[in-house]
């Protein structure tokens, strides 16, 4: 059974008081160094899912301009180690799963992987969903009381626009449905679709923004944003003063450069007490891409720039439903000169 990537994971290199190893994936090197035993004696153990996270996550392969993981979970690590360097003997294959739930009892081929936080969506919309196998998926779609089976897209690292190259490590099925392609049927309008066994309802609402998100389990979910939107810009402007003729009418201080950050201050709308337990999901994700449903084809990278929430109850929030406010950022900033 494959490991989640949070658990540490020791390999025994042997009885020695150092020794080389190296991590491969398939035929390529990830990682290689010396390990240096803590202790006058025993086994030398090296702890490994750190650096499998990095190269899960793609900024390792990236670096050293190997190939980037093959969206393919789980990925099978392989450990060697060798005395002199250039002799290697395989000491243990390891399949990690890119899980960060600190849950012990998760397991992705069961659970699935992903959970949506309210699991409405927009006409205009794609449904992302990430699937342990790559099968053919089957969408049940809802037109009222008519249904109608449809295939979903089992999307590959060139599909659609680098948002979608980015799910390349998401997992082994990673389905796409189009919700503007399928939006009527038989002269009805789309009311919900069904995938495995997520159930996505069709809002009567006409919201503005979608974030799609990296959730803990390592797949990607959506939450559609339902409440109030503010976009705000912020600007860090770079002066200097020079002499000037105080007789005339003149510059003492200049502006030679503004750096703008763009940010949105979101807010969900209503949630059950369920959909707020789910929260953390969005507001604890690395990896975040906003999308402006009057231009769904465009996905920003955002950073939540909230660094603080508090969970309330029906019961602690005075028998009300709770709504979310919070803040993301644009994650590439503008420069004018």
């Amino acid at each position: 059974m494959a490991v989640p990537i949070w658990k540490d994971k020791f390999v025994s290199l042997g009885s020695v008081a150092s020794q080389y190893f190296r991590i491969r994936v398939s035929s390529t090197t990830i990682y290689q160094g010396r390990a240096y035993r803590a202790t006058s004696s025993g086994n030398l153990y090296v702890r490994i899912n750190d650096i499998c996270a990095d190269y899960m996550a793609q900024p390792v392969p990236v670096l050293v301009q190997s190939s980037a993981p093959a969206g393919r979970f789980p990925i099978s690590f392989t450990v060697q180690k060798s005395s002199n360097g250039s002799s290697w003997t395989t000491v243990e294959t390891v399949d990690f799963n890119d899980d960060w739930s600190y849950d012990p009892n998760f397991d992705p081929s069961s659970n699935g992987m992903s959970v949506p936080i309210t699991g409405r969506i927009d006409l205009r919309q794609r449904i992302v969903q990430t699937r342990y196998t790559n099968s053919s998926i089957t969408a049940t779609a809802r037109y009222g009381s008519t249904t109608r089976s449809i295939t979903c897209n089992v999307l590959t690292s060139t599909d659609f626009s680098a948002f979608w190259n980015a799910l390349s490590a998401a997992g082994k099925g990673r389905v796409e449905f189009d919700c503007a392609n399928n939006a009527t049927y038989s002269g009805k309008t789309l009311t919900s679709v069904t995938i495995g066994a997520v159930t996505y309802q069709v809002t009567k609402a006409c919201p503005r923004y979608c974030l799609y998100y990296k959730n803990p389990f390592g797949g990607y979910d959506h939450l559609l944003i339902e409440g109030a939107a503010h976009l705000k810009r912020a600007n860090a402007r770079d002066t200097f003063k020079a002499d000037y003729n105080n007789t005339v009418l003149g510059r003492e201080e200049w502006n030679f450069m503004n750096e703008t950050t763009a940010s949105l201050e979101l807010n969900t709308g209503y949630l059950t007490e369920d959909e707020s337990s789910r929260m953390p999901y969005l507001l604890d994700s690395p990896d975040v891409y906003l999308v402006d449903l009057t231009a769904p084809s465009k996905y920003i990278p955002v950073v939540i720039a909230t660094d603080s929430y508090a969970y309330q109850s029906v019961n602690t929030h005075g028998m009300k439903m709770k709504n979310h406010t919070f803040e993301v950022k644009v994650a590439q900033n503008t420069y004018k000169r």
